[in-house]
């Protein structure tokens, strides 16, 4: 029994080997087949190897026959320089849409803007795809590519200088678009807002003008290989601006500079600059700021008019206006930006707070007077009567020796008038001299206190008008003089 089952198990090993054999070249065979019949279905041009890496973006760039196919004839990164010779013109062209953001304590601006650069490149064609067309080079025909193109074609490196953020808003798609005319022309289209640098000087704040350049530059390519130029538009403008935008606190004009060259170690780098003027409105300070601080002078100024007696209802209006634009000072420091050096605004407010408590200062100096006043004419009443008793005394002893005397003259009848008469002239020059006597030297009223504050009054308006006058001239000067419609008509 033993031996019949290892003779058994002998005979299967070898047959085992044979089946898997036979497996194997089956599943070979299946799949060699199933290789030849895909190979079958594909397209004739898809049987390169090479497009079997490409994106669908590449991939359709190439079967349109746009590039040259050969990757020798095109060079992304060799720019299309004319066939005349001479650097690659590059046309940019500016649609500002809106003023999103002006951030006065960052010194930025936020601006969403349509760019559109047009260039030529000899290198792509169309022709193929548009309609035949009796003129062959018009610039309305053209083809519409998807955005990522630009990835797999010679691009023009411009960048915005000083800025600090950018962003594209987008929902699927980027708003972006590229056209290929039939003359070659590439225009490529895009939507997006930045924020940009914008330094600003704010010693004539709230009626301050500030000036925001936005420089469009080419980061690797010198102007002896690509020139970066503005595009006129159909109505020979070089922006279309939004008429729709509003600004609260400004007015704004813009102004484009041509001829803008970056110039550094490695060479000049070409650019444009768009310049945006922004001029703040005065209004809403005018009614915030200026006017009540103004009254607030106006009211301390009329407590001069009160007596000097009520103190109480001077010291209160002095003091309640001068507390009152001392917060109005601190509220208006928090909401303007915040800089080392001193503003309009901040001189106007310093001056009105000096002019009230100038009004304060001057009532302390009138009720010293007074007072300094008082205590003098106290003194000299005690000095004075002490000096009237003596003469009193003096004067009745000589009267009576004067009576004596005249009585001794009657009685020797020298007197032709009755003795009755006589007396009553007597009595009467005794009483002028008693009189004179007894009269306190009395000093006239002082008047220095009523002279000052008729001083102060004027010399308070005077010069508050005086401030008035110089501020509002330094504020509405200006050394270029120039208003905003006439800045746009220089461009």
């Amino acid at each position: 029994l033993l031996q019949e089952k290892l003779f058994s198990n002998h005979n299967k090993q070898p047959r085992r080997k044979m089946q898997n054999k036979c497996f194997h070249i089956i599943l070979t065979s299946t799949f060699i087949w199933l290789l030849k019949a895909e190979k079958s279905l594909r397209p004739p041009n898809f049987m390169n190897s090479r497009y079997l890496w490409m994106d669908p973006v590449q991939h359709d760039l190439n079967q349109l026959g746009v590039k040259p196919s050969d990757p020798s004839d095109y060079n992304i990164h060799i720019p299309p320089m004319p066939r005349e010779g001479g650097p690659l013109l590059v046309n940019i062209s500016i649609s500002l849409r809106n003023i999103l953001e002006i951030d006065e304590l960052r010194q930025l601006i936020t601006l969403e803007t349509t760019m559109r650069l047009y260039w030529q490149d000899y290198r792509l064609n169309v022709s193929h795809l548009l309609p035949t067309n009796p003129y062959s080079n018009a610039s309305d025909d053209y083809i519409l590519l998807h955005p990522d193109t630009t990835h797999y074609i010679w691009f023009p490196d411009i960048y915005i200088d000083f800025a600090k953020a950018l962003r594209v808003p987008k929902f699927m798609v980027p708003p972006a678009s590229l056209r290929i005319y039939r003359n070659s022309t590439a225009r490529y289209a895009t939507q997006n807002n930045y924020d940009v640098a914008c330094p600003m000087n704010f010693r004539k704040y709230p009626y301050d003008t500030q000036i925001c350049k936005v420089k469009y530059e080419s980061y690797g390519y010198t102007t002896q290989k690509m020139l970066l130029k503005w595009k006129k538009g159909f109505d020979q403008s070089k922006v279309t601006a939004n008429n729709s935008i509003s600004l609260a606190q400004f007015d704004y004009a813009v102004k484009f500079e041509e001829e803008y060259r970056e110039a550094i170690a490695s060479g000049e780098y070409p650019g444009v600059i768009m310049t945006i003027v922004l001029r703040r409105k005065i209004n809403y300070h005018l009614l915030q700021t200026y006017l009540p601080s103004g009254l607030f002078v106006i009211v301390a100024w009329l407590s001069l008019f009160l007596p000097p007696e009520a103190i109480p209802g001077r010291v209160t209006m002095a003091m309640t206006t001068l507390l009152t634009l001392a917060a109005m000072f601190g509220a208006v420091r928090q909401n303007t930006p915040r800089v080392s050096y001193v503003s309009a605004l901040d001189v106007w407010m310093c001056g009105c707070i000096i002019f009230v408590f100038f009004t304060l200062f001057e009532y302390v100096i009138v009720l010293c007077l007074i007072y300094r006043k008082t205590d003098q004419e106290d003194y000299k009443e005690k000095s004075h009567n002490g000096t009237n008793v003596v003469a009193l005394q003096s004067l009745e002893l000589s009267d009576n020796n004067f009576v004596q005397h005249q009585e001794n003259i009657q009685k020797k009848g020298n007197l032709r008038c009755c003795l009755k008469w006589r007396k009553r002239n007597k009595d009467k020059k005794k009483q002028q001299k008693l009189n004179s006597a007894l009269v306190i030297e009395r000093r006239k009223p002082c008047t220095v206190h009523l002279v000052v504050e008729k001083v102060c009054r004027s010399l308070i308006a005077i010069m508050f008008i005086m401030f008035n006058g110089i501020y509002w001239t330094f504020l509405f000067y200006e050394e270029d003089a120039m208003d905003i419609p006439d800045f746009i008509n220089q461009d």
